[in-house]
């Protein structure tokens, strides 16, 4: 059962196992054992000491602050996991994680995880990824709650459906970035990034769907980020990305590889409905030495608007 094709193949479009040959995958998969569990049961628990990784194989699991009404901190659906925070930062957990749904799940205890980053600079590749992600989302909310503490929650700086960063700390932000790169003369380029047919999409699938694309959407463009990039929601289903000491070329390799980890990210429904795959167009823009944020963005939106009109799912960059 462990060793079923339909496991290898969530296990290997997983965050944490992108790029690890399938064969090398499966030689550790009698490391890992299989974990269900029914709705509502809880995994992990704040102050509990954990040694192991669950990579979600069906279902979804919340990330909650508290056990019982409230909103959760984040949805994760197949092929993300949990608990790598914990275990190899060896402290305690710091929230309740709770299957939203029926949920299996494929447990990695520490030993395992361990051979697998020794043997797979690709797994410790991913495994830096993934950590960096969760150290954002924690700023993220950090700094949310700082808001709200001191009364600024009508002007937060977190976009409350994806959890990036909005339009307002993008501009912010990306100006201080770009004004220091110039200076510095160090290449920066800027990426927007939109969801193709995102009406159409929303019409077959509802506003749910359409909310789940767009998180799915901001939680690969974070898997996907480096430790110096930036990114944030811009509007609507239109992401901007930041990468400073990137050239043109870079930017270019980077939006091919962000565009894939888009059509093979599943979309997955909190009742643990499957979604069709979704694809995104990418427009690509570096910055010039006489640039302003503005005048870049209006360059980097028509390579954008270049990319839909040729049919979408692809990237373009601007002359």
């Amino acid at each position: 059962m462990i060793h079923s094709p339909e496991i290898l193949k969530v296990l290997e479009s997983a965050p944490l196992f992108l790029g690890i040959p399938g064969n090398l995958l499966a030689k550790h998969l009698s490391e890992f054992r299989l974990h269900p569990m029914s709705a509502g049961q809880i995994l992990l628990t704040p102050g509990q000491t954990n040694n192991t990784i669950y990579i979600i194989l069906s279902g979804r699991l919340s990330i909650q602050p508290k056990e019982f009404e409230v909103e959760p901190i984040a949805i994760l659906g197949v092929g993300e996991c949990v608990g790598e925070m914990s275990m190899l930062g060896d402290a305690p957990v710091s929230a309740f994680v709770i299957a939203a749904t029926d949920c299996k799940l494929l447990a990695v205890d520490h030993a395992a995880i361990w051979e697998l980053i020794n043997s797979s600079h690709a797994a410790a590749h991913n495994m830096l990824n993934i950590l960096t992600s969760r150290i954002r989302n924690t700023n993220l909310i950090a700094a949310e709650s700082l808001e709200h503490q001191h009364g600024f929650s009508g002007n937060s700086l977190v976009d409350e459906l994806t959890g990036l960063y909005n339009q307002h700390w993008t501009q912010e932000k990306f100006d201080r970035h770009l004004r220091r790169n110039l200076m510095g003369k160090k290449p920066s380029c800027l990426l927007l990034l939109e969801m193709d047919q995102f009406k159409e999409f929303t019409r077959r699938h509802g506003q749910l769907g359409g909310d789940q694309a767009l998180r799915d959407i901001a939680h690969t463009i974070l898997s996907c980020l480096r430790p110096d990039d930036q990114a944030g929601r811009h509007s609507g289903e239109k992401f901007a990305i930041f990468l400073s000491g990137t050239t043109l070329t870079d930017a270019n390799t980077a939006a091919e590889r962000l565009k894939a980890a888009v059509n093979q990210s599943p979309v997955v429904l909190p009742s643990g409905d499957a979604l069709p795959s979704i694809t995104v167009s990418i427009g690509i823009c570096q910055a010039r030495q006489d640039d302003t944020l503005v005048n870049l963005f209006v360059r980097t939106d028509e390579a954008l608007q270049l990319a839909k009109e040729i049919g979408g799912n692809c990237s373009k960059s601007a002359a």
